[in-house]
């Protein structure tokens, strides 16, 4: 690679925004899949380009990354912090098997270390084009452009929701673009271009991208003129008819007896919601699973309520807000959001509320013909020291019956239990365990599906089959599977229906308008932890629930009102357990927090990473920002030969940074010379002069100080350049 002759500042600018180009690449395959270790490979990158800036030999950068590659290795694969060669054997030996599979074209069947290899090796050559293509090519559209593409692919094709993340692309590609686009007019036409005039030549680009970046995540978002291409690229391929037949189209369907299958994408829609922020719409709930479905088995109680009246008898304390629903298609019963407290308009008509299945519906055959409602709801915010204090023995004084939600077939595998017990064995609170058996799925290679998934035959067991067999499946395989595991260590659970909240579309009257489609039909689970009661949780991969937790450390100043905005309203609460004494509280607080700086050595090695390249960088670069600091340092010192050798001195010094020393037998008139040739002027001749006068003359009161001053400050400033 030709060396660059941009400044070094220049340089980690533009490295830092081509990471974070490069890093949307990461962002999609960490939420679709269960990629692990991803600060591993930040630091990697950090190392690469501080490499690079300090332009060592390429067999001294190569080991160096061959060094890092195989500790990150020892580290994800052994869970050692040091590189051992009886490891490095094993490492070495495994990647020789590797390259005959793949030579040999059986990519099913390599390792996972391999695979992890292959990665580093895809970042090092996806690294090593972007320096080239900021250093010699000064253009980055080519990269640029593919991020798009990627990104949109994903978007189209995958659970991925790319909203957020377009923009950032586009913000930080147009940046780039802009800078190295003055950067090469610059080189063209022989400007010399340092960091302060790129900087102000860049700030009309600059502030261009920020304000339209800004315009485009607030201003209004329109419906799409067109609609889902998955199917319009099906029908153009012949496939269209293969994939319809046998398969189910998405949206809501209140029969669950029979999970599993294929289905084909709809994106017809099915209601507008004018709400703040986001929502899952909330239908109904499941409390019977049968080992190839779900069924409402429990009688189901119901009370007549009229809209307009409070939902529930004793009202949820927050700061009300409104929905109000806009619908296309029909649905049997009522969407609502968390913390619902009452339907408000239209008002005057009369509501069925099925306690047990959690449905609303409108009577006298309203359902189908009101095609807009309106709700009031609080949205519930749950304290992360009140979920956390909870234990499986506070179950033991809910005064519900909760029997009918930790049912389960009694032909349900082994095997089913043993995992879940497996996933849980190590937590103590209910909430810990809980999100434990959620997390569980990001990170043991199951993957988003809504083809080729199969439904189970009449020997198998449709969560067995997901957890052990395929992996793959889409909303309901999940939300079945986490329902299922935490029966199995007897927490009460319900699987829950409904939309998820669908694409924002166009502020309305100070709101956010949400187009839900078919699409967006949605399954996912509540979890009934003492005290609180019941809590959504979300395990699909690629969906985030919008519930609001505080993230606090302590509880021990909540009073008992504030307690109750995170509990629904339908949940008797039983008493506390006594607390522990501010002073225990204080030090667990900060006994946890010191556990886990300490657990946190990737951030120790990031930290060291940066310390060391970072004064490698300022070491290499010192010949730019050392004269600078010494000129403040001496103009505090009062004229005279003291302050004058000094100076001389630190010039001899920094010529000798900027590659022309002196020969130990060459005179300083000699020299004076030579320096004088390359910057410019006298000024090393009225220095060396002033020397010798003062030095072997002995003559330092007839020297004029101030111009002497001024001479020295105006010829290390040139070297400087």
């Amino acid at each position: 690679m030709r060396k660059s002759i941009l400044d070094w500042k220049v340089l980690i600018f533009l490295y830092a925004l081509s990471s974070v180009l490069l890093w949307e690449w990461f962002i999609p395959i960490m939420d679709l899949t269960d990629f692990g270790h991803p600060s591993l490979f930040i630091v990697y990158l950090v190392l690469f380009f501080a490499l690079a800036l300090l332009r060592l030999p390429w067999w001294i950068s190569g080991a160096v990354q061959i060094l890092y590659v195989l500790w990150a290795i020892h580290y994800m694969y052994f869970d050692q912090l040091w590189i051992s060669i009886e490891v490095t054997g094993y490492i070495l030996q495994d990647i020789k098997q590797n390259v005959l599979l793949l030579f040999q074209g059986e990519l099913g069947e390599l390792s996972n270390l391999f695979r992890t290899l292959l990665l580093f090796t895809l970042v090092w050559m996806i690294a090593y084009l972007l320096r080239h293509w900021i250093e010699v090519r000064r253009s980055m559209m080519m990269f640029f452009g593919f991020t798009i593409v990627f990104v949109a692919l994903l978007d189209t094709f995958t659970p991925y929701d790319a909203t957020s993340s377009i923009v950032r692309i586009m913000m930080v590609g147009l940046l780039i673009v802009g800078c190295l686009t003055l950067i090469k007019l610059s080189g063209d036409e022989g400007w010399s271009l340092r960091p302060k005039k790129l900087l102000l030549l860049s700030l009309p680009v600059v502030l261009i991208v920020v304000s339209v970046g800004l315009l485009s995540r607030n201003a209004p978002i329109y419906p799409p003129a067109w609609p889902d291409p998955v199917p319009y690229l099906l029908s153009l391929s012949g496939m269209e008819e293969e994939f319809d037949k046998g398969q189910a189209k998405a949206g809501y369907d209140p029969d669950d007896s029979q999970l599993g299958g294929a289905f084909v994408q709809d994106n017809q829609l099915v209601f507008e919601a004018s709400v703040e922020q986001r929502q899952y719409w909330r239908i109904e709930t499941k409390d019977t699973y049968t080992s190839k479905g779900w069924i409402q088995d429990k009688e189901s109680d119901k009370e007549l309520l009229d809209t307009g009246e409070e939902l529930w008898e004793f009202p949820i304390e927050g700061e009300v807000s409104h929905a109000v629903l806009d619908f296309v298609e029909p649905l049997p019963f009522l969407a609502t959001p968390y913390g619902t407290t009452k339907i408000s308009s239209p008002e005057g008509l009369n509501l069925m509320h099925e306690i047990t299945a959690n449905r609303l519906y409108l009577l006298m055959g309203l359902q189908e013909k009101i095609t807009q409602y309106e709700m009031e709801f609080v949205e519930p915010t749950y304290i992360l020291s009140d979920l956390q204090k909870t234990e499986m023995v506070n179950y033991e004084m809910v005064p519900e019956d909760l029997t009918s939600y930790v049912q389960l077939p009694a032909e349900l595998p082994g095997r089913v239990k043993e995992l879940a017990v497996s996933i849980t064995e190590n937590e103590t609170a209910v909430y810990d365990k809980v999100k434990a058996v959620e997390q569980y799925f990001k990170k043991n290679g199951f993957v988003y599906e809504t083809q080729n998934v199969p439904i189970p035959n009449e020997e198998q067991d449709y969560v067995d089959q997901f957890l052990f067999d395929t992996k793959k499946g889409y909303c309901d395989n999940f939300s079945t599977s986490m329902a299922v595991m935490l029966r199995s260590v007897n927490i009460p659970t319900r699987w829950v229906k409904g939309f998820a909240p669908g694409e924002m579309a166009f502020k309305a009257s100070g709101k956010n308008v949400y187009r839900v489609t078919n699409d967006e039909a949605h399954s996912w689970v509540e979890a009934y932890i003492p005290e609180i009661g019941w809590m959504p949780f979300e395990p699909t991969l690629g969906f985030t629930h919008p519930t609001e937790i505080e993230f606090d450390t302590s509880n021990e100043n909540l009073e008992e009102e504030e307690v109750k905005k995170s509990v629904k309203p339908e949940v008797e609460k039983v008493k506390e357990p006594p607390k522990k004494t501010i002073n225990s509280s204080m030090f667990d607080a900060f006994k946890q927090k010191f556990l886990w700086l300490l657990s946190q050595w990737w951030l120790y090695v990031s930290l060291l990473g940066l310390i060391i390249g970072a004064s490698a960088v300022l070491y290499s670069k010192r010949s730019n920002w050392l004269p600078k600091r010494r000129i403040k340092q001496l103009r505090k010192l009062p004229n005279g030969h003291v302050k004058f050798e000094q100076q001389f001195t630190q010039l001899l010094q920094q010529l000798a940074r900027t590659g022309l020393p002196k020969d130990t037998a060459m005179t300083l008139t000699n020299y004076a010379i030579l320096v004088d040739k390359r910057y410019g002027g006298d000024r090393m001749a009225v220095l060396t002069r002033a020397y010798e006068i003062g030095v072997y003359g002995n003559d330092w009161q007839s020297q004029e100080w101030d111009k002497l001053n001024e001479v020295w400050e105006d010829l290390i400033i040139s070297t400087t350049c």
